[in-house]
């Protein structure tokens, strides 16, 4: 039986002589893909990714396209009324259940049969919605479920639809996600079920709110990843600045030096950071022999005797990996110096397009609710006013909260605001008429439930 190092090198075709950087790994840490036509691009918004992830959650097969809806149960289900001919009977329910019509229909259970993309980029929006379903455990969450998963109709056009639209099937689906940021976002599950009790906002807004923590998520994760060594302790949040959209900003604002600038300072090293945690696992997989996720973490905190194992294996690895590359620096002694050195290899060794790739699906999200392109400035990190509506919305609940209460929360959620911004947002809250003063002064403001 091959040995670890033996293992990986056959893995990276280096017994061969050359490179190649497979990713076939038993798990993801993100829903990217290092070929273009796959990335979701987000141009039906978030709502096939909410489709997919609530029939994923339900144990139902996760591709549904226009084409698998079938108008025609619904002309054989209704009988003829007010006289009308077959095709007219036809023709008026059409207007109303036509495919691009059901998503107006506001009912839960209409969540599922939210289609895919018609294009290629659907392969990222199911890799999204099973990324989601993962960090939220959707598939053990009866709140959830019983959501989703209700046919009760409350007039009849809700009835006529959920008596005739065909069932989706069920299906097994591996789903190969997982994450690392165990120690943070813990409010999300809450969150969650605060939502689906107000089933209108909660139809209004899971989109958005799906695509928050999912961008949460895949920021903090790339920013976790790229401090290797920071690791040893766990994960932690790291903060970003974002402002309001309605803003104008000046190069002096922290969201120039504490926002999304830091995310493209690492984009060059997120794919091959994600790949050093994989070949690690290959190596640890194979001395444990066993089939189980390390992260770094773990792996700064095995024994000492697994560790020497590593480190001995990982070292026979990297000879082979200098003689193939040439390079001329040498293995380090310690693991954490042979884990700096093998990523700093693979930041240089992997094809340049690929690594330029692999980091824009963070652009495509963003874009689509969380970036605004501030001319010389770049793209900033930034709430838009109904991302804030919903923010407040989850972190209120359902008691006023004191104002700094509530900025607290929002770091909680990964959004952190310069003095400014929280000037900006006590404005709008005001507007709202959700800011309760209890002073004369007005030094004690208080915001009050969305909901």
């Amino acid at each position: 039986m091959d040995t670890g190092s033996q293992k990986l090198i056959k893995t990276l075709q280096l017994d061969k002589g050359k490179a190649s950087f497979k990713r076939n790994f038993n798990y993801k840490l993100f829903p990217f893909f290092t070929r273009a036509s796959e990335r979701a691009r987000f141009n039906n918004g978030f709502t096939p990714v909410l489709g997919a992830l609530s029939r994923h959650s339900l144990g139902l097969k996760s591709e549904y396209i226009p084409e698998d809806y079938n108008i025609n149960l619904i002309f054989d289900n209704v009988d003829s009324f007010d006289n009308l001919q077959e095709d007219e009977k036809n023709n008026a329910l059409k207007r109303i259940f036509a495919f691009d019509q059901i998503s107006s229909i506001k009912h839960p259970y209409i969540l599922n049969y939210y289609p895919l993309s018609s294009t290629q980029d659907r392969r990222g929006e199911i890799d999204i919605a099973l990324y989601l379903c993962e960090i939220f455990d959707l598939k053990n969450n009866d709140t959830w479920h019983k959501f989703v998963g209700d046919k009760h109709a409350s007039n009849l056009v809700e009835k006529i639809l959920l008596e005739s639209i065909a069932d989706i099937p069920e299906k097994k689906e591996k789903n190969q996600f997982t994450e690392i940021l165990n120690e943070l976002f813990h409010e999300k599950t809450e969150d969650l079920e605060f939502l689906l009790k107000h089933k209108d906002f909660a139809l209004s807004n899971l989109d958005k709110f799906f695509a928050f923590y999912y961008f949460q998520y895949i920021l903090q994760t790339s920013l976790n990843l790229d401090h290797i060594l920071n690791l040893k302790n766990g994960t932690k949040l790291y903060p970003l600045y974002f402002t309001l959209e309605t803003e104008k900003l000046t190069s002096t604002r922290l969201t120039n030096s504490k926002g999304f600038n830091m995310i493209k300072d690492i984009n060059k090293s997120l794919l091959a950071n994600e790949n050093l945690l994989g070949y690690l696992n290959i190596l640890l997989n194979n001395i444990n022999q066993d089939e189980k996720f390390y992260n770094f973490t773990d792996i700064f905190n095995l024994d000492v005797y697994k560790q020497d194992e590593l480190n001995y294996e990982l070292n026979n690895f990297l000879l082979k990996y200098q003689e193939v590359f040439k390079k001329s620096e040498s293995s380090k002694d310690s693991l954490e110096g042979k884990l700096l050195l093998f990523k700093k290899w693979l930041s240089e060794d992997l094809a340049v397009e690929t690594v330029s790739r692999y980091p824009l699906s963070i652009n495509e999200i963003g874009n689509l609710f969380f970036l605004k392109n501030r001319g010389s400035l770049g793209k900033t990190l930034t709430l838009k006013i109904d991302v804030l509506v919903l923010l407040t919305a989850i972190v209120v609940k359902d008691e006023k909260m004191l104002i700094k209460d509530v900025f607290v929360e929002f770091e909680k959620r990964g959004v952190f605001l310069d003095r400014y911004t929280k000037n900006e947002i006590l404005n709008f809250y005001e507007k709202m008429n959700i800011l309760d003063k209890k002073s004369d002064s007005g030094e004690v403001k208080y915001v009050k439930p969305v909901l």
